[in-house]
């Protein structure tokens, strides 16, 4: 990786955006995370980056690709390409605190809180929308968050690198019905591969 590389900055956004999180990792765990990150670097300087992320969505799929994660995995990074116009289901993260950094396009995301407590039975309230544009985070934490993603653009893919407090493998979705209230499925969370795979 070279100093002052796209790399570089976004990596700084990373560390800075961790150090603020809610339940921040410790110091050794941040460290840790980002010479995961920063070893994948080559690999990962923007424009592969896009190009990778053209290449998906060329294709019309979602795609995660694990970056990196401690050898506890109490941390893991997720880059993921999004197709055009692509949305996502509204979505828990398993009581996982979680930064959500844009590296190209935007991302519209609709944050809810969970009422009720079980995951499995709560109802989610919206909260509040944010448009993430390059470089923008979304930060979260807590039981009690869900949220919906969008892909804004209808002709490019965008990209995003996902920061997770564990491994996001299950969740559950949340299905509005004609009543107004909403029932939650169970999910499973895959990685589609590792990154240079």
């Amino acid at each position: 990786m070279q100093p002052g590389s796209a790399a570089d900055a976004w990596l700084a956004d990373v560390r800075t955006t961790l150090a603020l999180s809610p339940r921040s990792p410790t110091a050794p765990a941040i460290a840790r995370l980002a010479d995961e990150l920063a070893a994948r670097a080559l690999r990962f300087d923007l424009p592969a980056a896009r190009a990778l992320a053209a290449e998906l969505a060329a294709h019309g799929r979602y795609h995660r690709r694990l970056v990196a994660a401690n050898d506890d995995a109490s941390l893991t990074a997720l880059l993921i390409s999004w197709p055009r116009a692509h949305r996502t289901p509204l979505h828990d993260h398993a009581g996982l605190w979680g930064i959500e950094l844009v590296l190209d396009g935007a991302l519209e995301v609709e944050e809810y809180r969970l009422d009720g407590g079980d995951p499995a039975r709560a109802q989610p309230v919206p909260q509040r929308r944010l448009v993430l544009g390059v470089g923008d985070a979304a930060v979260f934490g807590g039981g009690d968050y869900a949220h919906r993603c969008r892909n804004l653009s209808a002709t490019h893919a965008a990209l995003s690198l996902h920061v997770y407090g564990g491994v996001l493998d299950h969740h559950h979705a949340y299905d509005a019905t004609p009543r107004g209230d909403y029932i939650a499925r169970p999910q499973r969370a895959h990685v589609d591969a590792h990154l240079g795979a």
